[in-house]
């Protein structure tokens, strides 16, 4: 067994407890991993801590069964690495996982909102990160996997045994190292690793590899949604632009992107708006007709949909009105806004 868990006691619960090092306070590692008020539920809101990791650590001792229950939170993936083999029956909205023993070091990945139902068999030790979108997209652009996030999240990857001696070091931090960006220096690894092993599963697989939209396409694409923000744009008309059938252009976008067309037409759509809210006195019904919208009831919806705030709201903390004259920067930049289109990038 691993030093740092030699000298721990039984625990009579399945809450955390800072234990590892009999001499150490129990609030020793409470920035760097926290405990959990219930299985996968670290004691901490997520939404308002606004962390881009966030990790906690499950253990529960107990040999008779007991089922838990739980959510993947919003805007965050959840990975699950088992500090000890145990025997666990999981699925994942209601579809099975993986019944039977799970040994040290193997890892889940869960996808935001996905609920999970798990009925343990025997004592469990378990450290969680919570992994906001953006992180998990950071990671997999950096092992050059960002196709991978477009399938359905995997559901089991096998033991792995540097996933699980990551794990211990963020378990085993001491107080130099202690804190919620040591979490995310480790948690970067584990899920690079993560997305290596999953492409490797892929490789290996007898799955057709699925073709990424090239680069010049993606190109055609952005010009052509950029001239045409004020018009209806249909997927067959970015398709078009993009030199293929709807059905090929979809499924090559979202390896290439992790976006389905429509939802970067949106994103287009908002960031143009709010170029125009910021930089001009135009009315808000002339700011949704310009950028594509027919009513602005829909605009408002998709606005705060994508911002979290009202139109109005948002031009009242972000209006500066540029200079418009002919040839000025300030003018250019205002009339240039438009979302971004990069495989390199998304």
């Amino acid at each position: 067994m691993h030093p740092i868990y030699t000298q721990r006691a039984p625990l009579s619960s399945g809450r955390h407890r800072h234990s590892r090092h009999p001499a150490t306070s129990a609030t020793r590692h409470a920035l760097a991993v926290h405990g959990e008020r219930a299985w996968r539920q670290p004691d901490l809101d997520l939404e308002q801590a606004g962390q881009p990791v966030v990790a906690s650590h499950w253990a529960d001792h107990r040999a008779t069964p007991r089922e838990h229950t739980a959510q993947s939170p919003r805007g965050y993936y959840v990975a699950s690495i088992f500090m000890r083999s145990t025997q666990l029956a999981l699925s994942a909205d209601a579809h099975d996982v993986h019944r039977g023993e799970w040994r040290a070091g193997s890892f889940h990945m869960s996808a935001p909102g996905q609920q999970l139902r798990a009925r343990f068999e025997s004592p469990c030790d378990i450290l969680h990160l919570h992994l906001s979108e953006a992180f998990v997209r950071r990671m997999a652009l950096a092992a050059d996997s960002l196709h991978l996030m477009a399938a359905p999240t995997p559901v089991h990857v096998a033991q792995d045994s540097v996933i699980e001696q990551l794990a211990r070091a963020l378990l085993a931090a001491d107080d130099k190292m202690c804190g919620r960006e040591y979490a995310e220096r480790v948690a970067a690894p584990i899920v690079t690793r993560y997305f290596h092993l999953l492409s490797q599963a892929h490789l290996n697989s007898n799955e057709p590899r699925r073709i990424a939209l090239p680069r010049w396409r993606l190109q055609r694409v952005h010009d052509y949604v950029k001239a045409n923000l004020g018009s209806s744009v249909t997927l067959s008309d970015m398709a078009a632009a993009a030199g293929l059938s709807p059905m090929h252009f979809a499924a090559q976008f979202r390896v290439a992107t992790g976006q389905r067309p429509h939802d970067y037409l949106l994103q287009c759509r908002i960031d143009r708006a709010k170029t125009l809210l910021a930089t001009s006195n135009r009315t808000l019904i002339d700011v949704t007709l310009e950028v594509g919208f027919c009513t602005q009831a829909h605009f408002t919806t998709v606005f705060k949909r994508f911002t979290g705030t009202t139109p109005n709201l948002w031009r009242r903390n972000n209006f500066h009105p540029l200079s418009t004259e002919p040839g000025s920067a300030e003018a250019s930049h205002a009339g240039a806004s438009v979302h971004s289109l990069h495989a390199s990038t998304m």
